[in-house]
């Protein structure tokens, strides 16, 4: 079943204006989000120049909190961008999406920060029993 993108986009992505949500999908007892950034370029923190020019694209796969007990699962397309300076070490750089995961994370911010409280609050000893709970289990073992 395909839903309504703008509404998921205001629902799993608020306050995160970096994400355009392109399709949504549930099935199975899964929900995938088709996204991908929305920047016009990325600023590089080595040589300080902007650059707009794409180098390439890849898809990334963020598993987040489970929905309605439902695993959900986003799918993000992230743009490599080139820098345009001859004098710059990093040649490429990858679009940034640090409101929505950590670099190299396949957890979103914040299944990481639940998974997180899960395990300080109950210092370990009973975080794997909660952890294997369905629909955790879906979003964590995806």
């Amino acid at each position: 079943m395909e839903t309504d993108a703008p509404f998921w986009d205001s629902l799993v992505f608020d306050g995160i204006d970096d994400v355009d949500v392109e399709a949504v999908t549930a099935a199975f007892g899964m929900v995938d989000v088709v996204a991908k950034g929305r920047a016009a370029g990325s600023t590089w923190t080595d040589c300080g120049c902007f650059s707009d020019r794409v180098h390439d694209r890849y898809r990334r796969r963020l598993k987040d909190l489970p929905l309605a007990e439902q695993g959900f699962a986003i799918r993000l397309t992230v743009r490599r961008f080139i820098c345009g300076a001859a004098d710059c070490p990093r040649r490429t750089l990858a679009e940034p999406f640090s409101r929505l995961a950590a670099p190299h994370a396949r957890f979103t911010t914040r299944l990481n920060h639940a998974l997180e409280r899960v395990g300080l609050a109950l210092a370990g000893r009973a975080g794997p029993g909660l952890g294997r709970r369905p629909s955790w289990a879906s979003a964590r073992d995806g």
